[in-house]
Parts: C-alpha cells; sequence; structure tokens
C-alpha cells in the first residue's frame, strides 16, 4: 500500500491522511481527500483482487493459485517464491512514482520472506521510505515480538518504522510506554473508533485522546480509514476534532525543540580526554534542563549543610570544577551560592584552551 499526496503538513497542524481500500481513479481520490482537508492518500497500488503471474509457461496448463504481492510472504513452501516477485514489482513501481512511504501488513510474529524482499529493495538504490504496520496487537503492540523479530531481520534500517493501528482495547501501560520508544512513523484511526459527544460530533475516549497527544508530540502521522458513523457528520468533522487534539497539546519545551528528529538515533561515545571537544559538542550537553539545575540544587544543600548561619560571611567554601568546559556548572555553583547566601571560591579546570576562551 503506497502513501502520497498533495502536500505535506505544517508544523502547526496535525499530518492527517485517509486511506482507503480501492481506488479505481488515483487522480480523482487524491483531488476528493485534498479537498476534505487531508494531506495524503493511503491506497493499494494495485487492485486488490489483481493477480499477476510470474510462469513462463501458459496459465492454463499451470496448477495452483495465481500471484498477489501479500500471499505467503510470511510462511515458506512451494508458493513462496512468486509473491516475493510481485512484492518486488510493487516496490519498484512505488519507488518509480517517488512515493514518500510504504504500508506493509505484518501478518505474525515471524515474516522471513517479507523482512527478505523489503531488504533487497532498500539495498538496491531506491529511496522510498518504508513503514511496516500490524492490523492487532497481539501481533504488534502486545509483546512487541513480531516488530522485534521483523526490524532484526531487515538489519534495523532506519527507513523501516511501525504504523500502529489503534483499536478500541488499548495494551498495558508497559506495552504503550515500550511503543513510545520505537520508530513510530503513523498511527492508524479507524472512524469506529470515535464516540459521539452530546453535539453530535465525534470525539474519543480519554485513554484515546492522552495516547494520540503522546503520539502527536512524536510529530506521527495520523491515518483515518472507514466510513463516517456519526449522525451524518462529513470526514472533516473528524479532522477539526484531530486538529483541537493537535492545538490543545502543550508546547514543547526548550529541549525538547533541540532534540527534535534525533529521537532515534543513538550518538557517537565523546572521548574529551582524549580530544578536544567542539562548541557544538557544549551546546548540545548544556541544553539538558535537568542536569545543571540539579547540580545547582546539590551544591546549594551542601553549602547549607557546611556552612551554618552565624558562619555565612567569614566561612569561605571552595569548590573545584574539574572539566568545566564552557562554564554551565561554574554558573551552577555560583547561582547556588547566591541562593544560599553562602561564599565560596571556585577554581575551574579544563583542558581545552578554546571552551576557556568562550
Amino acid at each position: 500500500m503506497a502513501a502520497g499526496g498533495p502536500g505535506a503538513a505544517g508544523a502547526a497542524r496535525v499530518s492527517s491522511g485517509r486511506e482507503l481500500g480501492c481506488v479505481p481513479e488515483v487522480a480523482a481520490a487524491l483531488g476528493a481527500v485534498a479537498r476534505q482537508g487531508f494531506d495524503f492518500l493511503a491506497a493499494p497500488l494495485f487492485h486488490p483482487r489483481h493477480r499477476r503471474e510470474f510462469g513462463l509457461s501458459p496459465a492454463r496448463d499451470r496448477p495452483g493459485p495465481q500471484t498477489r504481492s501479500d500471499l505467503l510472504l510470511n510462511g515458506r513452501g512451494e508458493w513462496g517464491a512468486p509473491p516475493p516477485q510481485a512484492m518486488l514489482q510493487e516496490l519498484d513501481f512505488g519507488a518509480y512514482l517517488g512515493l514518500p512511504a510504504f504500508l506493509l501488513p505484518l501478518r505474525g510474529a515471524h515474516s522471513p520472506n517479507l523482512a527478505r524482499v523489503l531488504s533487497a529493495h532498500l539495498h538496491s538504490g531506491h529511496h522510498s521510505a518504508a513503514v511496516s504496520t500490524g492490523r492487532d496487537w497481539d501481533i504488534l503492540g502486545g509483546t512487541g515480538r513480531g516488530w522485534h523479530n521483523f526490524r532484526t531481520l531487515c538489519d534495523y534500517n532506519k527507513r523501516v518504522g511501525v504504523a500502529l493501528e489503534v483499536g478500541p482495547d488499548l495494551p498495558s501501560g508497559a506495552a504503550l510506554e515500550r511503543w513510545l520508544g520505537e520508530p513510530l512513523r503513523a498511527a492508524l484511526l479507524p472512524t469506529s473508533l470515535f464516540l459521539t459527544n452530546k453535539r453530535g460530533f465525534p470525539v474519543l475516549s480519554r485513554p484515546h485522546q492522552r495516547l494520540l497527544g503522546r503520539l502527536l508530540k512524536l510529530e506521527v502521522q495520523v491515518v483515518l480509514w472507514g466510513a463516517p458513523h456519526h449522525g451524518g457528520k462529513p470526514l472533516g468533522a473528524y479532522l477539526q476534532y484531530l486538529e483541537h487534539l493537535g492545538q490543545s497539546r502543550p508546547p514543547p519545551s526548550a529541549y525538547e525543540l533541540f532534540a527534535r528528529g534525533y529521537e532515534d538515533y543513538l550518538q557517537s561515545p565523546l572521548q574529551p580526554l582524549m580530544d578536544n571537544l567542539e562548541s557544538q559538542t557544549y551546546e548540545v550537553f548544556e541544553k539538558d534542563p535537568i542536569k545543571y539545575s540539579q547540580y545547582q540544587q546539590a551544591i546549594y544543600k551542601c553549602l547549607l549543610d557546611r556552612v551554618p548561619e552565624e558562619e555565612k560571611d567569614s566561612n569561605v567554601q571552595v569548590v573545584l570544577v574539574l572539566g568545566a568546559g564552557r562554564g554551565p556548572l561554574v554558573n551552577a555553583t555560583l547561582r547556588a551560592a547566591r541562593q544560599a547566601a553562602r561564599r565560596v571560591r571556585v577554581y575551574a579546570v579544563e583542558k581545552n584552551p578554546n571552551a576557556v576562551v568562550t
């Protein structure tokens, strides 16, 4: 299934798309979803009932089923060869069209053939993003074993992410927390998931609101599927509600803004004893809002503990900051001294001569 559309959503909006099971005319469907307010369309690349053949002999001379891209990709056997060819054909066609993403449903805890086909496509030079999705929490959202196996077989490719379908019954809090740490790309919301409020408009339950709020915080795209079920309200009513949830989110902190886009990347280990760090590296570490406030609080309590009130004007405490960098710990020490009304003498020790200047 391919995902594409007229344009990407702005940063202040919820990026939303419409999933359709069958699209006879792509241009007409794209125009329709754009007029409804959606940003993109998710639809099958080929008709769901279209079957292709990859044998050399005429079809009437061969026994067995014909080929579709989603047949037996999670199994193995004599009919395991044709479906990967169909899947590769669809992936290559999607890359030819320049589609930004594919939705590939995982149908079991073990999908080695699907992982093999997808890995072959990802290493062939095409640059389309791939998104894997499961239609059942028992496959993806429950234990996570199916997704873990699939991602491992794909060698943890950064272009392979998760699109989770949100159902009426949410898994445990621990399972949700685990999934929030995965490379989430999209959330699939069926219209049947929405409730009806007193005014007849579609709304989500409180647990689903909280979940969607956390997903939107990760800039996950929302894909809506299914027909309207709420008193004849158009699909625009669902989008308005999603926009309302997006605008109700608390603004991101300075640290979240700075770290945005790097949530799923491992950072190279630093060796400050061997190398002189760059100013940008110091900038990254100094964006941590917790570290230096906790240091300041610790020094504040230490000064109160070591210097009694009657000695605060005469007792001078010596503080050594080893590895001072650009001085954030020195500043935290001075702020703590002012907060405690105690006198300190600070020595900053730093091997990087460039950091001392700044």
